[in-house]
């Protein structure tokens, strides 16, 4: 604290650096939900697959975007849609990746809705 009593002011640089990531759509089902969304990895590290982000011992989450999500225990339901979704990895149940996994990086997949019929 400054000699005033007023807590001084703390400035960061800023930072343009981006991490370079790639998109994969996925399928997750839940005992509660079907999930449809993106997942983001990272070409070239230990983590550029879909299966070794499921498998990280350190990950209790997995995070998505543009999802779509449907309830299986009431499928009369309409599905919804958010942003960003958080899914806790222990409730997954079946995790389909559903675009190839060998894109180039940062070439985002197809964001789209799941067909839901009766």
């Amino acid at each position: 604290m400054s000699a005033s009593g007023n807590i001084p002011k703390v400035s960061y640089p800023a930072t343009s650096s981006k991490i370079q990531t790639q998109t994969i759509r996925v399928l997750l089902t839940t005992d509660d939900y079907e999930i449809d969304g993106l997942v983001h990895t990272r070409p070239g590290s230990y983590q550029s697959r879909v299966s070794d982000i499921l498998n990280v011992k350190e990950m209790h989450f997995v995070p998505l975007t543009h999802v779509t999500y449907r309830s299986l225990r009431n499928p009369n339901e309409p599905p919804r849609s958010v942003d960003t979704m958080i899914v806790r990895l222990d409730t997954i149940k079946m995790a389909v990746p559903l675009d190839r996994e060998d894109k180039a990086p940062s070439e985002p997949a197809k964001p789209g809705g799941m067909i839901f019929t009766n």
